[in-house]
């Protein structure tokens, strides 16, 4: 279960801190709650039984943030057996450095299976030989479909200051229409925009591309990004249309 492009409520922590350049080993996460609460109430609609579980999270990290506000409690107040609110967050700091290694390991068995998908191994009729043909990422012509919606951006006033635009908020926005919509160009998602929400918004679509949240085709250099989510059957039709270029 996914709110979005996220792996449940520790994956969003964790994309929360490391955006901010955080080490999890130390940070106060009282510091991140009012970015979680705020992502949280962004989302458009949430599943109930879902949304306990990002709840819960966000929950442990208000109580942390209040605790941090107030002083701290007597020794001889807090109730035999009850948590301190630093045994609360060193619980789910340990939480989080274990998904953090999981999820570091995820990504490094994905790269090495992107790698292997490059090669197609096929039966010379010699079982001491084989006949290899490897495939290349066509990344030149993602960055040349992302120079030709660039140059169609809207021009940017230099007097006039404008909000930052958040790489995993797009993410979000991108990973849901294109859910909702069961397809979607890179075009049609930055239609009105400037060129540094273009660039979250491609940056977004390299990440969500990484994580296998969705994927993507392109007849040729310069022509638009079409993006689908993935599927079995879709996966297949990327392999496909890599297998083509090459």
């Amino acid at each position: 279960m996914q709110l979005d492009c996220f792996d449940g409520p520790l994956d969003l922590l964790l994309t929360l801190i490391k955006e901010r350049e955080l080490d999890i080993t130390t940070v106060r996460l009282a510091e991140v709650a009012d970015q979680y609460v705020a992502y949280i109430r962004l989302m458009e609609s949430l599943n109930v039984e879902v949304a306990a579980e990002y709840l819960v999270i966000a929950a442990t990290l208000v109580f942390l943030k209040s605790k941090a506000l107030l002083p701290p409690i007597p020794e001889e107040l807090i109730e035999e057996g009850e948590e301190t609110p630093e045994e609360v967050e060193e619980r789910l700091r340990q939480r989080l450095i274990a998904y953090s290694r999981y999820r570091s390991a995820g990504d490094e068995l994905r790269k090495r299976l992107d790698d292997e998908a490059g090669y197609l191994y096929r039966d010379g009729g010699d079982p001491t030989t084989a006949i290899v043909q490897r495939f290349a990422l066509p990344l030149d012509k993602l960055s040349l479909a992302l120079a030709a919606v660039l140059s169609r951006a809207k021009s940017e006033p230099s007097t006039l200051a404008r909000d930052r635009v958040s790489v995993i908020e797009q993410m979000a926005y991108v990973a849901r229409t294109v859910r909702e919509r069961g397809s979607a160009r890179f075009s049609e998602l930055c239609a009105g925009y400037h060129r540094h929400e273009i660039i979250a918004t491609f940056l977004a679509v390299l990440e969500l591309i990484r994580r296998g949240r969705i994927g993507y085709r392109q007849d040729e250099a310069f022509a638009d990004i079409d993006l689908f989510p993935v599927t079995h059957s879709a996966r297949e039709v990327a392999e496909a249309g890599t297998a083509s270029e090459g």
